[in-house]
């Protein structure tokens, strides 16, 4: 099942480099072909559980999660661009207390969350979810915790593009797997041993910039900070697959650039 999603994982269509072959970004990131193109592209999907890639990252390895637990935020975010972002770390850092079974640190989030939830106007239809997470976190139901988190992202698309804030919700999946990437990043650092190096995958990068492009830069500065940031990243992963020394130091590079991209677009008060 693991090794499923992870190769699932690996095969995301390109979303934004493929604009000139006649394919744009789909609802849920992937390509598909635009009218008047005869081919077909079926499309394909991020996933929506940062939980089930921690899983599928620690296999074979006994970690310890809550070393990679963040600082909480001070303050509200400065507009709702913002939110949205740290709404999708939120997501991210959920799934992490999940991995890590730690019911006190989930509980702490959620709170975090419902702040984000009603600066975004989802505050209310989003209580009866948060009743369920917080009562299996209680119990210790961690399996279907994961699940139930992993669900929040399609709920909060669904209410957000019933109130046509699309965006937002493209803003959300991007802050997730920015902060997704970056416990990664940090993890491979302190495992050198892991099974499958999960990052170094352009496509993953494309879907994010396709969720990116749309977002106008002269009313959104923080979108065009992160477009640039994403670029530079995918540049990065774009280079030659490397070993031993070669690679350690690519890894290393990335996580510099996702802590980077935290600090500037998502997470500004954080020490990484």
């Amino acid at each position: 099942m693991r090794g499923d999603v992870m190769r699932g994982k690996c095969v995301v269509v390109m979303a934004l480099m493929t604009l000139g072959s006649g394919l744009v970004a789909g609802d849920g990131g992937g390509a598909v072909r635009v009218a008047g193109e005869q081919a077909a592209v079926e499309p394909v999907r991020l996933p929506d559980q940062s939980g089930d890639f921690f899983a599928d990252l620690a296999e074979g390895v006994r970690p310890q999660w809550r070393q990679y637990f963040r600082e909480r935020p001070e303050g509200a975010p400065r507009d709702r661009v913002a939110a949205a972002l740290s709404m999708g770390a939120l997501v991210a850092d959920l799934s992490l207390a999940c991995e890590a079974r730690d019911a006190q640190q989930f509980r702490n989030l959620l709170v975090d969350l419902t702040a984000l939830e009603t600066m975004l106007g989802i505050g209310e239809v989003m209580g009866s979810t948060r009743q369920i997470l917080t009562s299996l976190a209680d119990g210790g139901e961690w399996k279907a915790l994961r699940g139930e988190v992993g669900s929040l992202v399609r709920q909060h698309r669904r209410h957000l593009t019933a109130h046509r804030d699309q965006q937002m919700a493209d803003l959300e999946s991007i802050g997730q797997w920015v902060r997704t990437w970056q416990v990664a990043a940090q993890f491979c650092g302190n495992h050198e041993g892991v099974k499958v190096l999960p990052l170094g995958k352009p496509e993953w990068i494309d879907v994010l910039k396709g969720r990116a492009a749309p977002l106008a830069e002269a009313e959104v500065r923080s979108c065009v900070v992160i477009r640039r940031q994403l670029v530079a990243l995918d540049r990065l992963w774009a280079a030659a697959a490397a070993d031993g020394a070669a690679r350690k130091a690519r890894m290393e590079q990335t996580r510099e650039a996702l802590n980077e991209l935290m600090a500037r677009s998502i997470d500004p008060a954080a020490k990484h």
